[in-house]
């Protein structure tokens, strides 16, 4: 099993936070508003995604519009109670529309194109050293391409010599059908879920769907928001990544491990390869001057460029990022 680090350098400060973060953060809290009030949308109560604990055994992360726990068995966060998947997709693609920086293209140099470049490098890395006795020539992205347009574009230009076939959010349909469906007409040697199962409101389902219908030795690439993240850890709901609505889950690696052994999956890779964990909390305690946390406080406004970078390293390689990576063997 590995657990690779893949920084190069941080982040510019000023590209964590910023006006237009702050607008998408309202209109998301909008959005689960209106899904709230809605009175003919179902919720339902439910356990740790992860390792399935009931949510009583559980102390509260947030009561943001809805409740959130931490588990205290695996560290999990989740939203305790979620509704259908349908409604999440229709109000998903709704607020998609109305974003006016839902550009075609991300620039060079962007932190865009660098998510790009690190997923496809991710992917061709792995391939090489999995050893599976087979090449990852086809590829099925499921829904990364609906909530970054720039994506397939992307894949175009710097993915010329691997098939992808792009499963876009379709609000109108049944997900999970469409999904094998797809499995079944045109196997895939790989599936990425790249920041999918934040927003799911049965990531075991969606898990389950994959191992039931894609081809034995199928390689499923996640990407995932980390509860163990020293984000999280530290600023608990007060973290600027705490957005309820795209954070349903944000699994701990024993949390997503459990569940992903629990389903049959063999793990090959787990890594936190997040590059904004220093940055962040950086920012944070430099701007609210009320923030005091003992010893960290002190740390991140007095830190240097080069401590933050030491200690970023130092939360890749210990699982500690606010970023997690899984590749699961079928």
């Amino acid at each position: 099993m590995y657990t690779p680090v893949f920084i190069d350098e941080l982040p510019d400060a000023s590209t964590v936070s910023s006006r237009k973060s702050e607008l998408y953060r309202l209109t998301r809290a909008r959005g689960l508003t209106e899904l709230l009030l809605d009175g003919t949308t179902p919720w339902h109560d439910r356990a740790c995604p992860g390792c399935g604990q009931d949510r009583s055994q559980s102390g509260n992360f947030s009561q943001a519009l809805i409740p959130f726990h931490r588990c205290s068995h695996c560290n999990t966060i989740y939203a305790a109670k979620v509704p259908a998947q349908a409604p999440l997709d229709a109000l998903r693609a709704r607020l998609q529309a109305e974003r006016p920086e839902a550009h075609a293209e991300a620039d060079a140099g962007s932190r865009q194109e660098f998510e790009f470049v690190s997923v496809l490098n991710w992917i061709r890395l792995t391939e090489a050293r999995a050893a599976t006795g087979r090449p990852l020539a086809q590829v099925l992205d499921y829904r990364f391409c609906s909530e970054n347009p720039a994506w397939p574009g992307a894949v175009a230009r710097l993915a010329q010599n691997r098939g992808w076939q792009f499963l876009p959010l379709a609000p109108d349909s049944e997900p999970l059908a469409d999904l094998a469906r797809t499995l079944r007409q045109s196997p895939p040697d790989a599936v990425l879920l790249n920041a999918e199962l934040d927003r799911s409101a049965d990531p075991r389902a969606l898990l389950q769907t994959i191992r039931d219908h894609a081809p034995e030795g199928t390689l499923v690439f996640v990407a995932t928001s980390c509860a163990d993240g020293l984000e999280y850890e530290i600023l608990g709901a007060d973290s600027p990544s705490f957005v309820p609505l795209d954070r349903l889950n944000v699994f701990s690696v024993k949390g997503f491990e459990a569940l992903a052994r629990g389903l049959g999956y063999d793990c090959l890779e787990i890594s936190t390869p997040g590059r904004l964990d220093a940055v962040i909390l950086q920012r944070y305690f430099t701007e609210i001057e009320s923030a005091a946390v003992p010893f960290w406080s002190g740390f991140f406004r007095e830190a240097d460029r080069d401590r933050l970078r030491d200690l970023q390293i130092l939360l890749q390689r210990s699982l500690r990022s606010g970023v997690m990576r899984f590749v699961l063997k079928t």
